[in-house]
């Protein structure tokens, strides 16, 4: 048995067990529900071999960035644009053919021109092409705002309504091309659910996610009016303070891990035990969104080695 073939029989062998520990926890196996318990499985050091290979290839394991549902929607206009337009194509032929004109016998006896026939169908023609334009103008306007709504469903991560990661590395990108040449006041914060996977395992993937939206509000309610937060991944959270120093980057990732260490969660009469840790990190000359999320995670892994609930710059 060759090494891809030693992983796909892992591979499978987490499937069925992923299945029997929801029916164990009592969840239904939803899609969702199945892939986070499937990574959480996955995380086990004796999946080694199958875990080295997901973050090589981490496209294969995660889910889409867009709503599957979104995905639909967007078809769907699609579909229905180009019926809208067939359907007004036809129509304008129909009008097109109701009301015409033999052109080339009024060129051939142009004293018998019947002219109140001529004026009667250019002007029903142009009552029927008016109306038919109104009713392409209204559906265009509302399609138009279908596709605004959609495009913003796109960027959201459908659990928490935190930005998702595409929209993090975008706005960092558009940050960072300002700073190309020089050093910005511009920090990023990596927050990190400590033992995230005891609370699934204890209280199961209802109560993860119950958990994941109390830290979203926990966050929002700890930092200015206008800080976007961005679900990085999992459990994972990211914060950018644009113009803002080191110092006061770390005051403000203190505040939210002690914020979290002092707060209560309760899920059906049991309190969980929620805590924090961050990784922090300054923007760089030279600086890529990669370079700039793997220093913000390198130092998350710092505070982690150093006993999880604290905060470390890197």
């Amino acid at each position: 048995m060759n090494k891809n073939e030693q992983i796909a029989g892992k591979i499978e062998k987490i499937g069925n067990d992923t299945f029997k520990k929801l029916i164990n926890l009592k969840i239904p196996p939803y899609p969702k529900y199945y892939h986070d318990t499937f990574m959480d499985i996955l995380s086990d050091p004796r999946n080694k071999d199958v875990l080295d290979l997901s973050k090589k290839y981490n496209y294969l394991f995660s889910t889409s960035e867009i709503n599957p549902s979104v995905e639909d929607s967007c078809f769907n206009i699609t579909k229905e644009s180009v019926q809208e337009f067939e359907n007004s194509n036809i129509t304008l032929k129909n009008i097109s053919n109701e009301n015409t004109i033999d052109i080339d016998n009024i060129k051939k006896e142009p004293g018998n021109i019947d002219a109140k026939k001529v004026l009667y169908s250019f002007d029903n023609f142009q009552k029927q092409i008016t109306k038919e334009l109104d009713n392409a103008d209204k559906t265009i306007t509302r399609l138009k705002l279908e596709i605004e709504k959609l495009e913003r469903e796109s960027n959201i991560d459908p659990l928490t309504k935190t930005y998702n990661r595409r929209v993090l590395i975008k706005d960092l990108e558009d940050i960072i091309e300002v700073g190309k040449e020089r050093t910005l006041d511009m920090q990023v914060i990596l927050f990190d659910a400590d033992d995230f996977k005891n609370i699934n395992d204890t209280f199961g993937h209802i109560a993860g996610d119950k958990t994941l939206i109390y830290i979203t509000r926990l966050i929002q309610n700890s930092i200015r009016k206008g800080i976007r937060i961005y679900r990085y991944g999992g459990e994972e959270f990211i914060i950018i303070l644009n113009r803002t120093q080191l110092k006061d980057g770390i005051k403000v990732a203190e505040r939210i891990i002690k914020n979290a260490d002092e707060s209560k969660l309760l899920y059906k009469g049991n309190t969980i035990n929620l805590t924090l840790s961050a990784g922090i990190t300054n923007h760089l000359k030279g600086d890529s969104a990669e370079t700039i999320i793997d220093r913000a995670d390198n130092a998350l892994y710092l505070a982690k080695k150093a006993g999880k609930n604290c905060q470390k710059a890197g």
